[in-house]
């Protein structure tokens, strides 16, 4: 039983969780962080406004509010919180982030390059000929007249002419990726990384609430 103002409980028992909830979520992330940052929270899926809240009545919940006007406790409680969650929901982003605590090399190298070649040959030909028969010759025949196809029984010709052209081109393009990723063992071993670490790791909750401590009579 409360002795000088209310236990949070009987707030809660004319209220309703849900309403009592609510003041203690009274915050928007959006006033500390990007979207792009709150996304990084959500997705990682380890802390959020309700599962704070229920803690935040758990641990107070039969113990007496600071004041006597259930009202002014409210609005203690809305300024208590967004001044805490100033400093502390940048630190929930930063332990949201996941990373692996034994790599401190991670990097890659893109290498691309083209290739390429051409050539081209290209020939000409060509051929000629004359065939002269004559069965009945008179005497001696010039070369001009064989030409101009005097005295001939029969004859034939041909002519050819052939050109011929070739080309061709390649191309290519090569590229490779070359990733680097682990424990260097330079700037630290695998067992030190460790206790680094565990070192960072803070239990965030629990420093948000002592910090609401004010909020509420130091009775027990």
């Amino acid at each position: 039983m409360s002795k000088y103002t209310m236990e949070l409980r009987e707030i809660i028992s004319t209220f309703g969780k849900d309403e009592v909830k609510g003041w203690f979520m009274n915050y928007d992330l959006a006033d500390y962080l990007t979207d792009e940052e709150i996304s990084v929270i959500t997705s990682r899926g380890v802390w959020s406004k309700s599962q704070l809240a229920d803690r935040i009545i758990d641990h107070f919940f039969t113990r007496e509010i600071g004041t006597d006007a259930i009202g002014q406790f409210q609005l203690f409680v809305k300024d208590k919180l967004r001044e805490v969650m100033e400093t502390y929901i940048p630190v929930i982003y930063s332990a949201s982030i996941k990373y692996d605590p034994l790599v401190n090399v991670n990097y890659s190298e893109i290498y691309s390059g083209k290739t390429g070649t051409s050539s081209t040959s290209q020939s000409d030909s060509s051929n000629s000929g004359l065939t002269v028969n004559s069965d009945t010759p008179q005497g001696q025949i010039s070369k001009d007249e064989i030409l101009q196809g005097k005295y001939a029984s029969s004859t034939g010709a041909n002519e050819t002419n052939n050109q011929v052209k070739d080309s061709s081109v390649s191309n290519g393009d090569e590229e490779y990726i070359k990733t680097i990723k682990g424990n260097s063992g330079v700037s630290a071993t695998s067992q030190k990384m460790i206790e680094q670490y565990r070192n960072i790791i803070r239990a965030v909750n629990s420093e948000i609430i002592y910090q609401l401590e004010p909020l509420f009579m130091g009775l027990y």
